[in-house]
C-alpha cells in the first residue's frame, strides 16, 4: 500500500495515457483493420482503466482517511468520462472514421454522421446549442 501512496500520481497518469491509447487503438482496429469484435476489447480496456482510477482514489482515501487534491482530480476525470466524455468519444470516433476512410478511399461515415458534421458547422445551430439565442435573442 505504501507503494501505491508513493506513486499515486504516476499510476494515475499511466492509467490516463493507457486509456487514451486504448481509445485510439479502438478506432484503428475497428476502422483501419476492419475488426469490429476485437475493437471492443480496447473499449473494454478503457472502461476497466476508468474503474481502476476510481478504485485508486477510494484506496487512497481509505488509507489516508482524508480527501485530497488527488481524489478530487480523479473524481473530475471519472465524472467527465461518464458525461461529456461520451459525446467527445463520439466526435473522436466520427473524426477517425472520416480520416481513416479518406486514407482507404472509402466513406466510413453514415448519412447521419454527415448531417451531424454539417449541423455542427452551422453557426446558428451552435448559438442555439449554447443557449445564447434564448438568453439574448440575437437571432431572428
Amino acid at each position: 500500500m505504501d507503494l501505491i501512496l508513493t506513486y499515486q500520481w504516476e499510476i494515475f497518469v499511466a492509467a490516463e495515457v493507457l486509456s487514451l491509447i486504448a481509445l485510439l487503438l479502438f478506432g484503428v482496429v475497428r476502422y483501419l483493420l476492419g475488426k469490429q469484435r476485437q475493437s471492443l476489447l480496447f473499449l473494454l480496456a478503457f472502461l476497466v482503466l476508468l474503474m481502476l482510477e476510481a478504485l485508486l482514489a477510494i484506496l487512497i482515501y481509505w488509507e489516508t482517511g482524508e480527501i485530497s487534491t488527488f481524489q478530487i482530480i480523479i473524481t473530475i476525470f471519472v465524472i467527465y468520462a461518464c458525461t461529456f466524455g461520451i459525446v467527445d468519444f463520439m466526435k473522436l470516433d466520427r473524426w477517425m472514421r472520416k480520416k481513416i476512410g479518406a486514407w482507404r478511399g472509402v466513406d466510413l461515415l453514415t448519412e447521419k454522421d454527415h448531417r451531424v458534421i454539417k449541423r455542427n458547422k452551422d453557426p446558428k445551430f451552435m448559438v442555439r446549442k449554447l443557449g445564447i439565442y434564448q438568453a439574448f435573442r440575437l437571432m431572428p
